[in-house]
């Protein structure tokens, strides 16, 4: 009796137990306050045993360790002086000729993004750069909740799948905008990047397929009704994910957090196989647990259908700035990695920036197109990403088809800090936004105010790559600026990519926590906008742009303000955009459609010069990129309406949780 007892309170403590340790942030949440994972624990008895174990462990393995103490010293700042201060990745010779082999739809946009090559490209052009101009609402379809979504909708014949505020799924009629299904509630990760359309086949009902953070769910289109047979009543355990799967084969294919491809059959749901891009590794160096568990896939994959590769672009290796647990270049984190889903097997990766400490994620989707090159048409794989540069590769070699240039990096000012001795510096494609922060690049519309921010901020450090230091913070671009998560848009016709970008001033700091001798530090990371005492960026505008990019050249064709702050225009104070995180799409009528904007506007811009032909003041910030759209022999664009999260903390007056859908098209 007594024995059973003693289970019955062993299976409850380690109940109680596991459901705090749950609450752990494993995942790339909260840089502010990630320093060890047990720091998120709310349970105080948890914690003590999570600490007292963790240092005895590790007091245990460096006791009289001479390479931990070795290693906990500031890097040798001259080590590097002798180096060249340029060096290049290698660039493609030989190319992968194009094989023609994709086509647009001209009526269905069945994946976010628009297709497996996620180029958000429209063949469509009864709304073109002449009409747009005469653009009215059609309908406007109001959630029940307030919800920031920052999915893409899609559309099969007329009829729009798309989720909406509150965590549900609907189907809505194209032309009217009237409800035809609710689903079930699958909370905010619902769709979250996105979602897939499947025709049925051999008698199985057409499908919506779409991630829930944990889950593949699969639902009928006709209803909106989980798929019985697929998994467990509709619902598939996955590792954790939240960007628009693909279809391959039979196959639902997705990337998920835990550093792996995954595939479900299609029908069934049931597990096919699984291929891991980053091993984990248990090891300690200078005494301290090695702590890699970023490079997470933050905003999707793409799928050339027939070759079978598959794309992901991935995050950096670690929440905070602190790489002293995880040093070298941390392989596969900050890339674009192509995987070959036949041989099942890395074809080849792609790091952009190496032992990433300042939040340097390719957080923008990999778009799959064709470029000119020496009179032949080259299939490419191309991502713009947070340092203001556009990665340009070969699709089966993965080699870049401009040169590569990479500049001679600072060391480290932390001790243990190994930092890469080269990082990114492009020449072409030419950056599309700010990338080296300059004191003279301070700017307010008080010049007494400029004189002291110019005053306050000359003591920071700044500059290519600008390592942290102890009682001194660092100002930088990238931190969430360049291109985000929407990535960009490609006209497939003309090789030109447009992207929306932000051109933001971070403060960013490295904040010890604890240092006790035998044992190494413990870092926190801190950041915040650099804004002025009105709440304007506190850099010379624009602040917001889209930008259009010749991508057989790499040179800009043109750059436009995007976004409005009416009472500075008021002042006379020339367009200076704003900080913006909505996206692109363009479409065959030379348009380019954007939202996301601090303004709450959609535009539409002339792809021909960046002119804007239409502007239209939503009820909330536009939180997903456009969709277009036919519907009984009509042209519409679609927008979602819900707020700017990514906003909300930088600008809370400004910014909202919202509801809306909307729909444009022409006036009769």
């Amino acid at each position: 009796m007594k024995k059973k007892l003693l289970l019955v309170v062993a299976l409850i403590l380690i109940i109680y137990v596991w459901k705090d340790f749950k609450k752990i942030d494993f995942g790339y949440i909260n840089q502010s306050k990630v320093t060890y994972d047990y720091k998120n624990l709310n349970n105080n008895f948890l914690k003590k045993v999570y600490v007292f174990v963790d240092k005895k462990i590790e007091n245990y393995l460096v006791s009289n360790n001479e390479e931990h103490k070795n290693y906990w010293k500031i890097e040798n700042i001259q080590a590097r002086s002798n180096l060249p201060k340029y060096t290049f990745k290698e660039r493609a010779t030989l190319f992968t000729k194009s094989e023609n082999a994709y086509s647009l739809n001209s009526t269905n946009w069945l994946r976010s993004h628009g297709n497996n090559y996620s180029d958000r490209f429209s063949n469509l052009s009864l709304i073109n750069k002449n009409n747009a101009k005469n653009l009215t609402v059609a309908w406007t379809f109001l959630a029940d909740e307030m919800q920031d979504v920052q999915a893409n909708p899609i559309i099969n014949d007329g009829i729009i799948y798309t989720p909406i505020s509150g965590g549900y799924l609907v189907a809505i009629n194209g032309s009217t905008g009237d409800l035809i299904w609710r689903s079930s509630q699958y909370g905010k990760f619902a769709a979250r990047r996105g979602l897939v359309y499947w025709p049925g086949k051999n008698d199985n009902d057409d499908r919506i397929i779409f991630s829930n953070r944990e889950k593949l769910i699969s639902l009928d289109a006709k209803n909106g009704k989980e798929i019985k047979e697929f998994g467990n009543k509709g619902r598939v355990r996955t590792g954790l994910n939240v960007m628009t799967p693909v279809i391959y084969k039979g196959n639902i294919i997705i990337a998920t957090w835990d550093h792996a491809i995954e595939a479900y059959d299609l029908i069934t749901g049931k597990n096919k196989w699984k291929i891991k891009y980053k091993k984990k590794i248990n090891k300690r160096n200078g005494g301290v647990k090695y702590n890699n568990k970023g490079a997470n896939p933050w905003s999707g994959i793409s799928l050339d259908n027939k070759r079978g590769l598959l794309f992901v672009t991935t995050g950096n290796p670690h929440a905070y700035f602190d790489g002293t647990r995880r040093p070298g270049p941390n392989k596969f984190s900050n890339s674009i990695i192509a995987i070959d889903l036949n041989d099942k097997k890395i074809l080849w990766d792609f790091q952009e920036t190496s032992h990433d400490i300042w939040n340097h994620d390719i957080s923008g989707v990999p778009i799959l197109t064709k470029i000119k090159k020496n009179n032949d048409f080259i299939d490419v794989v191309v991502t713009p990403t947070k340092l203001s540069n556009t990665i340009i590769l070969d699709r089966l070699t993965g080699l870049p088809i401009f040169d590569f240039r990479l500049r001679r990096a600072p060391t480290s000012k932390i001790p243990g800090e190994k930092t890469s001795a080269y990082q990114p510096n492009l020449n072409l494609p030419e950056p599309f936004a700010k990338n080296i922060f300059q004191i003279k690049d301070l700017w307010s519309l008080n010049k007494k105010e400029e004189k002291k921010l110019i005053e306050k901020y000359s003591n920071h450090n700044f500059g290519f790559f600008e390592t942290y230091e102890l009682n001194k913070k660092n100002l930088q671009y990238n931190f969430h600026g360049g291109a985000e998560w929407m990535g960009g848009t490609v006209d497939q016709v003309k090789n030109i990519m447009y992207i929306t970008s932000n051109n933001i001033l971070w403060e960013t700091e490295l904040v010890l926590v604890s240092e006790k001798e035998g044992f190494a530090p413990i870092y926190s990371s801190k950041f915040k906008r650099v804004l002025t005492n009105s709440g304007y960026p506190a850099i010379k505008p624009p602040w917001g742009t889209l930008t259009a990019l010749n991508l057989n050249n790499g040179k800009i064709i043109w750059q436009s303000p995007f976004g409005e702050y009416k009472e500075l225009t008021e002042k006379g104070i020339p367009l200076t955009g704003t900080e913006n995180f909505g996206g692109a799409t363009a479409t065959s009528g030379d348009i380019v459609i954007a939202t996301g904007t601090l303004d709450k506007k959609i535009y539409i811009f002339n792809a021909i010069n960046g002119e804007i032909i239409y502007d239209l003041e939503l009820p909330y910030i536009g939180s997903a990129p456009p969709t277009t759209y036919m519907s009984n022999g009509e042209q519409y664009i679609l927008v979602h309406a819900t707020g700017g999260f990514s906003l909300s903390k930088g600008y809370p007056n400004l910014v909202e949780e919202g509801n809306a859908l909307i729909a444009l098209k022409l006036k009769k």
